[in-house]
């Protein structure tokens, strides 16, 4: 039996960046127990958003912070970030969109974060290709873009073990039991005493993990589906910004040579499966073909080079969770932004650690009893997640 000041279960984005940093802060015997392989879970399958055009103010932050985040550690490791800058516009289908979003942009620019309201006029001088005589506008973010999930994971992988944090992989926890002072970890791969216990499970493991301790975590899987064309129309620049058509529910950006188009049925039921590897959903794939075929015509019949599907992990809310609800034992979701808001969540979760508190964020955003209390926080801009 070995002792540690933190064990962290999820070897995903938001355990890793928890780990790394924990150890940034000074915390010393960091273990991370992965139940498959480091970001093998959502983060790998994930098609790598990029947003710092939130619907609340908690979200503005967490993008903004993941984004610089990114950044910061690819130049301390001296390696590519994998963040690739290419623009964003969220897209409005209606008045009412339209009314939401002119309001975001100004919650948007406060924080810090260049953001602009355009009209279908100025959109179709700058995206000829797509047909906005579909839609009311756009807001516009120049530095939002899309980051590489397995150059994200190589990175992060790499800092939290130069940092002398021990990643256990093959390692399932299996129990959870207070002691009187701290926590006994039964996993797969050995038992292990330690003062704090941060549950970061995932889509696939956060609920199972807080059960072991008497505690009702209200996240679950969402299946999201993604396909890649192999090659971009003529029209479509290189390195085209991304556009998120959220009323549709899906989205677009570069991906290599060619186009990745990521999208969610709103009928989707939540996946009470263990499974990160889901069936596609042919059926709403061909549903939905039509939409974005009208809104970029030059995509109509394309082939498709690969189709995928993931596991999303979601809150009620679609905003996260960064709690300690018992004492020493800690709960962080992402809300179903994984990727987009990683970097931030470990960082606060951290803070949340080693200094008893939560800054420059509403606690009670973020706070696991609102969900009991009624308090939820409301988030405009999301993917589809079954209600």
């Amino acid at each position: 039996m070995s002792s540690d000041d933190v064990v962290i279960v999820g070897g995903g984005n938001l355990g890793l960046w928890t780990a790394y940093h924990l150890a940034q802060r000074g915390v010393r015997r960091i273990l991370v127990c992965e139940r498959y392989w480091a970001g093998y879970g959502a983060t790998v399958r994930s098609a790598g958003i990029m947003r710092q055009q939130g619907g609340s103010e908690t979200a503005v932050k967490l993008g903004k912070w993941s984004r610089e985040l990114y950044r910061k550690l690819g130049q301390e490791l001296g390696l590519d970030s994998g963040f690739r800058e290419v623009g964003y516009y969220v897209v409005a289908s209606s008045p009412m969109e339209k009314a939401v979003f002119q309001r975001l942009v100004e919650l948007r620019t406060a924080h810090g974060v260049p953001n602009e309201w355009l009209d279908p006029e100025d959109l179709a001088r700058r995206l000829p290709y797509v047909d906005w005589s579909r839609f009311a506008g756009a807001t516009y973010t120049p530095n939002d873009g899309y980051v590489e999930p397995a150059i994200i994971v190589r990175n992060i992988v790499m800092a939290v073990r130069a940092a002398g944090v021990e990643l256990l992989e093959q390692c399932e926890v299996q129990g959870i039991e207070p002691l009187t002072s701290g926590y006994r970890v039964e996993t797969s791969r050995g038992v292990f005493e330690t003062e704090r216990v941060i549950d970061a499970g995932g889509p696939r493991g956060a609920r199972r993990i807080a059960e072991f301790v008497g505690i009702d975590v209200p996240v679950a899987a969402s299946r999201h589906m993604v396909i890649s064309f192999p090659e971009r129309p003529p029209d479509m620049p290189a390195n085209f910004p991304m556009m998120f058509v959220l009323a549709a529910g899906f989205y677009l950006r570069p991906d290599e040579q060619g186009v990745l188009l990521g999208f969610s049925n709103p009928l989707e039921q939540p996946d009470p499966s263990d499974r990160y590897l889901l069936e596609f959903d042919w059926d709403y794939f061909e549903k939905l073909k039509p939409e974005w075929e009208a809104t970029i015509p030059s995509l109509a019949g394309k082939a498709i080079g690969r189709a995928w599907t993931g596991s999303i992990d979601y809150t009620p809310d679609q905003l996260p969770i960064i709690d300690e609800p018992r004492f020493g034992f800690y709960v962080l979701a992402a809300g179903g932004h994984g990727i987009m808001w990683g970097p931030a969540l470990g960082m606060k979760m951290a803070e949340l650690v080693t200094e008893e508190r939560l800054s420059d964020l509403d606690p009670e955003e973020v706070r696991l009893r609102r969900f009991t209390e009624g308090r939820m926080a409301t988030d405009a801009i999301h993917l589809p997640f079954p209600h």
